[in-house]
C-alpha cells in the first residue's frame, strides 16, 4: 500500500467511523434544534427584575453555622442572606466558609453566621438596570448581589450564573452550534492545497 492510499484510508476513517459518542451528541443536536425557541433579548439598561429571580435564601442573625450550612446543602445554593428584623444584614457565601472557617476547628453548632458573614453587603433594587449588577460585580469581585425593597428587605439575588444563563438562553443556537475544540479552525494556519 502507497503513502497516498494510507492517508486516504485514515480519512475516510475518520469521517465515516465516528463514535457512538459523538453520533448521539449528533442525534440530541437535532432533537434539541425541533425544541430551541427564540427568546427575546435582554439589554444591560432592563431593569433586573426582568429576570424574575427567585426569592432568596435568609437566616436570622444569630444563627449557627450548622443550620445555616445545613440550609445551603439542602438547597444546593452557595450563598445565604443574613437578617435582622427581615433587614439585609449580612452576605454569607461558600467563599467565606472556604476562607474564614474551613480547617479552623470551630464547633458549627456554636459559631453564628454573624461572626463569618460580610456584615452591610452592596444591594440593588429590582428596578435598578442589569448594568448596575455586572458593575457591582466587576468592580466589587462579587459573584452576588442582593436585591431588596425599598425597607431593605431582601426579595432577589442576582449572580453571575443568572446573567450568563440569560445570555446562553438568548444566544442558545450559536452555542449548541459552536464546533467541538478538537475542530475549531486555527486562523493562524493557512487553508487550502
Amino acid at each position: 500500500m502507497n503513502f497516498a492510499a494510507a492517508i486516504f484510508i485514515i480519512m475516510y476513517w475518520n469521517q465515516h467511523l465516528e463514535s457512538d459518542d459523538e453520533d448521539q451528541w449528533l442525534a440530541g443536536m437535532e432533537s434539541a434544534e425541533d425544541e430551541l425557541e427564540i427568546k427575546e433579548a435582554v439589554r444591560v439598561q432592563d431593569p433586573i427584575s426582568t429576570l424574575e429571580l427567585p426569592k432568596p435564601l435568609t437566616v436570622e442573625e444569630g444563627t449557627s453555622l450548622h443550620h445555616a450550612l445545613d440550609v445551603l446543602q439542602k438547597k444546593r445554593q452557595n450563598c445565604i442572606l443574613v437578617v435582622k428584623n427581615d433587614v439585609l444584614h449580612g452576605i454569607l457565601t461558600e467563599r467565606d466558609i472556604l476562607l474564614k472557617v474551613t480547617g479552623k476547628g470551630y464547633d458549627l453548632d456554636l459559631v453564628t453566621v454573624d461572626e463569618f458573614m460580610t456584615p452591610d453587603p452592596e444591594y440593588l433594587t429590582p428596578e435598578n438596570p442589569l448594568a448596575y449588577a455586572l458593575n457591582k460585580m466587576h468592580i466589587g469581585g462579587f459573584r452576588h448581589v442582593p436585591i431588596v425593597n425599598d425597607d431593605r428587605v431582601p426579595v432577589g439575588l442576582i449572580g453571575i450564573t443568572d446573567i450568563i444563563s440569560t445570555i446562553a438562553d438568548y444566544f442558545s443556537r450559536e452555542i449548541i452550534n459552536l464546533p467541538p475544540l478538537d475542530r475549531q479552525v486555527d486562523s493562524d494556519q493557512p487553508e487550502g492545497g
